[in-house]
């Protein structure tokens, strides 16, 4: 019998790795809160991809296969792509619940809204790292950068 659980322990152990190295397992990544006019700008993936988040909430995507970031998704797939954007957060006293909302004007958590996708979706969020230089991609908001695709932010521009 403690062979046969040994087995399907070493079983599970093996599947974690190997889902690990397909994506991006980092679960202790430190976050950054920015504030929204921090956020906005033009920011290039390490994929070649571009994202620009707008001052109004609004963005505009070029270059990224979102559905190949999202798997099993009805993210968009390549060309360019506009949406809204807000920060995740969290009511006073209601910490176990969160949702993106236009009030939050700051926070490490970006959430992408595609025009098109079915509400529910195609969950992209961008979250803010290396002191806020940097956004890692995550479709899993349990695991900040989830995926492999990261941006960072072109210092010669600015978003309207």
């Amino acid at each position: 019998m403690l062979s046969v659980i040994s087995r399907g322990t070493l079983r599970l152990g093996l599947c974690v790795v190997a889902a690990c190295s397909v994506a991006s397992c980092a679960t202790d990544v430190p976050l950054f809160a920015v504030s929204d006019s921090e956020a906005a700008g033009v920011w290039k993936g390490s994929d070649g991809g571009v994202v620009e988040l707008k001052t109004n909430r609004s963005f505009t995507t070029s270059g990224v296969n979102w559905r190949n970031v999202s798997e099993g998704s009805e993210c968009p797939q390549g060309g360019t792509r506009t949406g809204r954007w807000g920060f995740w957060g969290s009511e006073p006293g209601h910490a176990d619940s969160s949702a993106v909302l236009d009030k939050y004007t700051a926070g490490d958590t970006i959430n992408l809204s595609f025009e098109g996708a079915p509400q529910g979706q195609c969950l992209i969020n961008l979250n803010v790292t290396k002191g806020g230089s940097t956004l890692c991609v995550s479709d899993d908001i349990e695991i900040p950068c989830s995926r492999e695709i990261t941006f960072t932010k072109d210092a010669g521009k600015t978003a309207p």
